[in-house]
C-alpha cells in the first residue's frame, strides 16, 4: 500500500528565537534530527525537508538529509509548503506535513494520523488548542490547491474550511512548539534536561 510522503517545513528565520532553533540539541541530537527520527519507525520514505533562512547551516549539520532550499522562504510557510508539493513525484498519493519545531510530536501521534488516513483517504489533521493544524495528511487531490499557497498561513485556511471532508485526530502534543528562548527553557525543564 502506498504511504504518504513526509514533508518537514524548516525554512523559517527563527526571528523570535534569535538564531537557528532547529540546530538546538536535545539528548545529543538537533531538533531537526529529532523530527526526522520520529518518522523512522513508521515505514515511510525519507522526508523531504524544506529549508530557507538557515539552509547552509542545516546542510552542514545534516549532510545525510534531503534538504531542499526554498529561496522564496520569506513569503511564509504557505510558500514553503507549495514549494514542497511541487517537488513531489506524480506517483505520490498523499503528503504528510510536519513542522520541525513541534518538539513534542512523537511516532505514536503520527501513527494515529496515518491509520486514520488509511481508513478514510481524506484530509486528516491534528486537533489541539481548540483548532485544527499540522501534522496533517493531504491526499493528492488537494495538491493543486497546496501548490498555489503563498502566504504565512500555510494550509490553515484549507484545514479550517467547512467545505472539505476533514477528519481530525486529537494530538495534544501539537500545541507545543519552540518559538522563543523561554519556550526552549520550559521544554528542557519539562523533559528534565539542562
Amino acid at each position: 500500500m502506498a504511504r504518504p510522503q513526509p514533508i518537514i517545513l524548516a525554512a523559517g528565520a527563527s526571528s523570535r528565537f534569535g538564531h537557528c532553533k532547529l540546530l538546538l540539541e536535545h539528548r545529543g541530537k538537533t531538533l531537526l534530527q529529532h523530527c526526522v527520527d520520529t518518522l523512522a519507525p513508521l515505514g515511510l520514505s525519507a522526508p523531504l525537508i524544506v529549508t530557507g533562512a538557515w539552509h547552509r547551516q542545516l546542510v552542514d549539520a545534516h549532510p545525510q538529509l534531503d534538504l531542499r532550499e526554498n529561496r522564496d522562504w520569506q513569503s511564509g510557510m504557505g510558500a514553503s509548503l507549495a514549494f514542497a508539493i511541487r517537488q513531489l513525484p506524480a506517483s505520490c498519493d498523499a503528503a504528510l506535513v510536519l513542522l520541525a519545531d513541534q518538539v513534542a510530536i512523537d511516532s505514536t501521534d503520527i501513527r494515529r494520523l496515518l491509520e486514520c488516513w488509511t481508513e478514510y483517504k481524506a484530509i486528516v489533521c491534528s486537533f489541539y488548542a481548540d483548532r485544527r493544524g499540522v501534522p496533517a495528511v493531504f491526499p493528492r487531490e488537494y495538491f493543486p490547491q497546496l501548490a498555489k499557497l503563498n502566504s504565512d498561513r500555510g494550509a490553515r485556511d484549507l484545514l479550517r474550511s467547512e467545505q472539505y471532508a476533514i477528519t481530525q485526530v486529537p494530538v495534544p502534543n501539537g500545541a507545543i512548539d519552540i518559538d522563543t528562548q523561554q519556550d526552549w527553557k520550559a521544554w528542557r525543564l519539562c523533559r528534565g534536561s539542562r
